[in-house]
């Protein structure tokens, strides 16, 4: 049997209008035995919560998608420390910055970080966002330690390979999900091959990338066939790294 992590899914997302429960016994039956639903807006955190406190396997990551930076006031800020003490919280996200939606690059580094503090003193790890702007993410990242004093998963990656190795050198893990599985994509491919194995987790990001979170094994098996691996060895080399980001969560 299969023991998968999903580190990236929105079963709380707005478009499955409160359906996001029922899609977890599908998941379930193929192997994935957690999952973790970052937060996006912070009007949106009481439902990721209550979900997380419903389902022994859902795990929270609470924070402020950088497209929403506008949400952040002092209260929120107290709001999300608060979270931090709840057993479910494993990880403060969706954070970073997006040079494409949302308020100004200021505003969106200033927001995230004040969740990067509020990660450090927590000891909590980053899920991390980052779409055109991924010089200025890197370079707050470097500055502040966060890979190494806390760890995180640069969510969705996309990227080259030599921006895979600099998040190796930060401390960082990559989040691979189905833009792996797209006949289009090169750049992923090449990195998800030849990065170290405890670099990678598994994502679905769903609803946004895949319509169920079964779609993680497909992604699990590209991993395999890309690295000569089995499918099972896949799993449990992404379930440990995984499991130790975030504690032992299966």
């Amino acid at each position: 049997m299969l023991k998968l992590i999903d580190s990236h899914c929105h079963l709380d997302a707005p478009e499955l209008n409160g359906t996001g429960a029922k899609l977890l016994s599908g998941g379930r039956e193929k192997g994935i035995a957690a999952f973790v639903i970052p937060g996006v807006r912070s009007s949106g955190w009481t439902e990721l919560m209550t979900l997380a406190e419903q389902e022994t396997d859902v795990f929270a990551a609470p924070g402020l998608h950088p497209a929403y930076a506008e949400q952040w006031t002092e209260h929120a800020g107290q709001q999300l420390r608060q979270l931090t003490i709840h057993p479910k919280v494993v990880a403060i996200g969706e954070i970073g910055l997006d040079g494409v939606a949302g308020p100004g690059l200021d505003r969106q580094e200033e927001v995230l970080r004040a969740q990067l503090q509020v990660a450090l003193e927590a000891g909590l790890p980053v899920l991390l966002h980052g779409r055109k702007a991924t010089g200025r993410l890197l370079a707050v990242l470097r500055e502040l330690q966060v890979g190494e004093k806390v760890g995180g998963i640069w969510h969705g990656f996309s990227g080259s390979l030599q921006v895979a190795e600099e998040l190796l050198q930060l401390g960082l893990m990559i989040g691979v999900g189905p833009i792996l599985l797209r006949q289009s994509a090169r750049k992923l491919p090449e990195a998800v091959r030849q990065l170290p194995a405890e670099m990678l987790v598994l994502e679905t990001d769903l609803p946004d990338m895949a319509d169920r979170p079964e779609t993680l094994v497909a992604v699990a098996a590209k991993v395999a066939e890309l690295r000569g691996l089995t499918l099972e060895e896949t799993a449990r080399i992404t379930t440990e790294n995984a499991a130790r980001l975030f504690g032992k969560i299966v």
